[in-house]
């Protein structure tokens, strides 16, 4: 399992030196990388950068208003750095309405994203469990996207919502192209991996159709390298 890391889960870092804290993740060990904000570097910078420190962009998480708005040159830019997903991070879902045109801007988008080489996905977290007509938000979004807009689940939402992150991924399938390695514990928290509840042996071995398993730590009550170590060194043992 190649690991990745989604850049939020670095923020407070990267906010103050984003090619030191990036640069930081390589070192450790990653190999790629997931964006939430590029740190103002052109697409030419950013190529030459991930280049220098010997890793790949997975894509990244956009707002919708800019993959409604502003997608050609987000594609643009991706595709220029090698990124494979353009991710809507979130979107309301909370009636049918709402995931009907939150399909429809998906749709459109994944068709302008194949001209670039790229797919364009969905990220959840807790409310797109909500049912709605007997069936979960999620599951009527992704009856409602064709094949190039992919899921990318977050494990630690799932079982957040009280849903079994390794039966929704066999029950999707193909569908889940990408995985958030995220640990939880008894109480719900976001914790280190080996602090938590959640298997994520049986978690990836789960996902047979995963390409990328990106690795999101939102627990900042230590060190937040500290736990980013941590969780690399665990999920390389498995």
């Amino acid at each position: 399992m190649e690991l990745s890391l989604q850049l939020f889960s670095i923020h407070g870092e990267t906010e103050k030196d984003y090619k030191k804290a990036v640069e930081r993740v390589a070192e450790i060990g990653f190999k790629g990388v997931e964006f939430a904000g590029c740190g103002g570097l052109t697409a030419e910078e950013m190529a030459d950068f991930l280049k220098k420190n010997k890793l790949y962009s997975v894509g990244a998480h956009i707002g919708i208003e800019q993959m409604k708005e502003a997608l050609e040159e987000e594609l643009t830019y991706h595709q220029a750095i090698g990124s494979k997903y353009l991710i809507c991070p979130y979107a309301p879902t909370d009636t049918l309405e709402a995931i009907e045109n939150l399909a429809a801007v998906l749709n459109h988008a994944a068709v302008k994203a194949k001209e670039f080489g790229i797919k364009v996905g969905y990220h959840n977290h807790g409310e797109e469990f909500k049912k709605i007509d007997g069936k979960y938000a999620l599951d009527l979004l992704a009856e409602k996207t064709g094949e190039n807009v992919i899921l990318e689940l977050d494990v630690y939402w799932a079982a957040y919502a009280g849903v079994d992150p390794v039966t929704y991924i066999r029950k999707w399938g193909s569908k889940i192209e990408l995985i958030h390695m995220k640990q939880m514990n008894a109480a719900l928290e976001n914790v280190d991996m080996a602090e938590g509840c959640l298997d994520m042996k049986q978690i990836q071995e789960a996902a047979t159709y995963a390409a990328y398993f990106v690795l999101e730590h939102e627990d900042y009550d230590k060190p937040v390298w500290e736990s980013i170590r941590n969780d690399f060194k665990y999920l390389s043992e498995i």
